[in-house]
């Protein structure tokens, strides 16, 4: 199969196709039980067929060596194209949907690319991985040694770009958490204890709160008159003096 756009493969580049489905691509072939490693080299060769975003509608007229079409990711031409489209069929879905044609794909590794798939299973790095699916794609000169080293140089990349030690993006902060904006809303109160489980009994309260920097304020009490006891006085002088009885 050849490729659908003309690459620059002494610079390394991959000519972009209309949106990026590497990583789409990548995803699936590792949730297959393939390494990183294997499903970089598998995006690699694609990326070198259809251009580095995976275009599923791409087409190369004539392409094939027996003047057929070659379409899609994986650039199918001949009986593999005519598979393909029956593929899509069986499941209900149109030729060019990307997913329908990552299942095609893996389906022939496991079914008539089986060869293929065994050196692709036994690669350990990508650059080996992105060698060995040549046996798949079977571009030009592919049996040649050392033809098409830019395949090796595209999985490097889309194992940089999608493989275990690539960035992500951390996940926006979760909506119940306050935004800096927002004052937190404070907890609701605790469900009240009844003592001896009933909801009807008392409950000892706890003493007030006092704080000891807090000084309280003086008492001011108002001022007393003088208690006038000079009548008093002059009612015991008159009275008279008994002596106590032996």
């Amino acid at each position: 199969m050849a490729a659908t756009y003309q690459t620059d493969d002494t610079a390394g580049n991959v000519p972009a196709a209309p949106q990026d489905n590497g990583r789409a691509a990548y995803t699936y072939f590792v949730n297959q039980g393939l390494t990183p490693a294997q499903a970089a080299g598998i995006v690699g060769n694609l990326q070198g067929e259809s251009g580095q975003g995976l275009d599923p509608n791409a087409i190369s007229r004539g392409d094939g060596r027996d003047g057929s079409d070659s379409i899609g990711i994986g650039q199918w031409n001949s009986g593999r194209a005519d598979a393909l489209r029956a593929y899509a069929a069986s499941k209900g879905t149109p030729w060019n949907d990307l997913n329908t044609q990552l299942e095609f794909l893996h389906s022939e590794l496991k079914g008539p690319e089986s060869a293929a798939y065994a050196g692709l299973t036994a690669a350990q790095t990508p650059e080996q991985a992105g060698q060995a699916m040549l046996a798949f794609e079977r571009p030009k000169d592919w049996n040649v040694p050392g033809a098409h080293p830019e395949r090796a140089r595209y999985a490097a990349r889309a194992f940089a770009a999608y493989g275990p030690s690539a960035s992500t993006t951390l996940a926006p902060p979760s909506a119940t958490q306050p935004s800096p904006q927002q004052a937190p809303v404070p907890p609701a109160p605790a469900a009240p204890i009844f003592a001896g489980g009933s909801p009807g009994a008392s409950v000892p309260q706890p003493a007030p709160f006092v704080d000891p920097q807090v000084q309280a304020p003086p008492i001011f009490f108002a001022q007393r008159k003088p208690i006038d006891l000079s009548g008093l006085r002059a009612a015991l002088a008159r009275a008279p003096i008994f002596a106590s009885s032996q």
